[in-house]
């Protein structure tokens, strides 16, 4: 009898140190990535995976609770299915994600890889596809490609939309933390990379990072990488003279680091020193004279932050000129020509992104800004209008639409195309108030008066609105009885 009292007391004791154990854990999944805890028995099966730095196991159970698993009798159905549909729709880059993930479940990491690629010549910036052919490049042990990847998405900002991409990475991570992996050239870095991501999602992980940089550099390996990485970490607790002291270490190692130029620039900025923030942008921009993502980022700083367009043009131009595909560079640049009255040459800009992307809208809004800008507000209506042909419910080509008419005194029309924009937006204060001014100019007070009410119960301190208010209201008691 004392003997099962005293197992009963184990188990319960067990199951109160589980119960605090989760207590304490389930804060940095409810913060990070809510996704990672799952109330289902695969769910929890992997959360204990995940804890245990059972990777692949946790991939695995993950997939059940989200009903990912592909079923092995139909898989060559599903994947005959999914390259039919790419064929229909070539744009469409859901599918090559899927596709992707199909053959990195069966091991296919060849072709998960060749179809990764395939996802990110259809849009460059897929956070997801990234993520997985770095996964897939670290299955087949290409670790040196997969830095490059690496460095691209760990640079862009967390942006996961798919959670495949995320459950493959587990699996490679899985392959890293293989002693007879980590003996291999240049694995021990992807583990470094590896866990930079992982401390993404679930910020615990910043220790395991620390332990691994401080490791490489004891070992003399890839020392310039580690200690920028190590910055990195600094960086984002906001342990600036930490950081600074690793990107410092990281350039005397490697001079041509662009990468710790620029982190240490965004550092000084943050802390004040200007002087010292455009030295070291400047210095990125020189190590990676053809790397337009360090002129644009210079360029991006100087005229949103200092207001220097004539120097932010400059900077600006190059990237435009490295890679006039890109969006982002392209509607910079053209913005900055269009600050400087440089219209013209804005709008060839603009006609580029139109040609680069005919079925996108935003550069039929932007280049209908640029004409309005000019007042060529017949060329303007035009380009509002292809854009919001493309897409309908777009309140910026709508409001403006609005705008040109009232320029050209068709306020009929003006007051046609700003009540749709106001059905898109419809608590938006600034198209109401434009909307009052439509109807005074068309002697329509009542319902003028109706507009500067509803903006009133918005924001009641609307200046514009209290002062037109009383206008209003003498003009509706002056009108005649019926």
């Amino acid at each position: 009898m004392a003997n099962l009292r005293r197992k009963i007391s184990r188990w319960i004791f067990l199951i109160l140190l589980i119960i605090l154990g989760l207590y304490h854990l389930l804060p940095h999944y409810y913060k990070s990535n809510p996704r990672l805890l799952q109330f289902s028995l695969p769910g929890l099966e992997a959360f204990i995976y995940y804890e245990l730095g059972l990777y692949r196991k946790a991939s695995h159970a993950w997939r059940i609770h989200y009903g990912l698993s592909y079923n092995l009798q139909l898989i060559e159905t599903t994947k005959k299915s999914l390259i039919d549909q790419m064929e229909e729709n070539p744009s469409k880059l859901e599918n090559y994600l899927w596709l992707a993930d199909l053959y990195f479940f069966v091991e296919d990491y060849p072709n998960a890889r060749l179809t990764y690629q395939k996802a990110l010549q259809r849009n460059k910036n897929s956070y997801d596809a990234k993520v997985g052919l770095a996964a897939s490049l670290m299955m087949e042990e290409k670790y040196q490609e997969s830095h490059d990847i690496f460095e691209d998405f760990l640079n862009q900002g967390y942006n996961e939309k798919n959670i495949t991409s995320f459950l493959n990475f587990l699996v490679s991570l899985d392959k890293l933390e293989n002693p007879n992996t980590l003996d291999k050239r240049d694995s021990y870095l992807s583990l470094i990379y590896a866990y930079r991501y992982l401390a993404i999602l679930d910020d615990r992980k910043l220790k395991k990072v620390i332990s691994l940089f401080d490791n490489a550099i004891s070992a003399n390996k890839h020392m310039d990488l580690a200690f920028s990485s190590k910055g990195v970490v600094y960086a984002k607790e906001k342990k600036y003279d930490l950081a600074l002291e690793q990107f410092s270490d990281a350039v005397k190692k490697n001079p041509l680091n662009a990468e710790a130029y620029k982190r240490m620039a965004y550092i000084y900025g943050e802390m004040g020193n200007l002087e010292r923030e455009l030295q070291y942008y400047k210095k990125a921009v020189e190590v990676e004279e053809n790397n337009p993502s360090y002129a644009f980022h210079l360029g991006e700083i100087l005229m949103r932050k200092y207001g220097d367009f004539k120097q932010a043009n400059f900077y600006l131009q190059k990237a435009y000129q490295l890679n006039s595909q890109n969006y982002h560079y392209a509607s910079n640049y053209a913005h900055c020509l269009k600050m400087l009255s440089r219209f013209d040459e804005a709008l060839e800009v603009y006609d580029n992104i139109i040609k680069t992307s005919p079925k996108d809208p935003d550069g039929y809004v932007l280049k209908g800004h640029c004409l309005l800008k000019m007042k060529k507000y017949e060329e303007a209506i035009q380009s509002y209008s292809k854009a919001q042909a493309i897409r309908p419910l777009d309140f910026l080509a709508a409001r403006n639409l609005a705008l040109a008419y009232s320029e050209l005194k068709d306020f009929e029309k003006a007051i046609m195309h700003n009540e749709y924009a106001l059905r898109i937006r419809p608590q938006d204060v600034d198209t109401l108030y434009f909307l009052q001014y439509l109807y005074r100019r068309q002697g329509r007070f009542e319902e003028a008066y109706n507009a500067v009410k509803e903006i009133l119960k918005i924001q009641p301190n609307h200046a514009g609105a209290q002062r037109v208010l009383p206008y209003l209201e003498s003009n509706i008691q002056r009108r005649p009885s019926s």
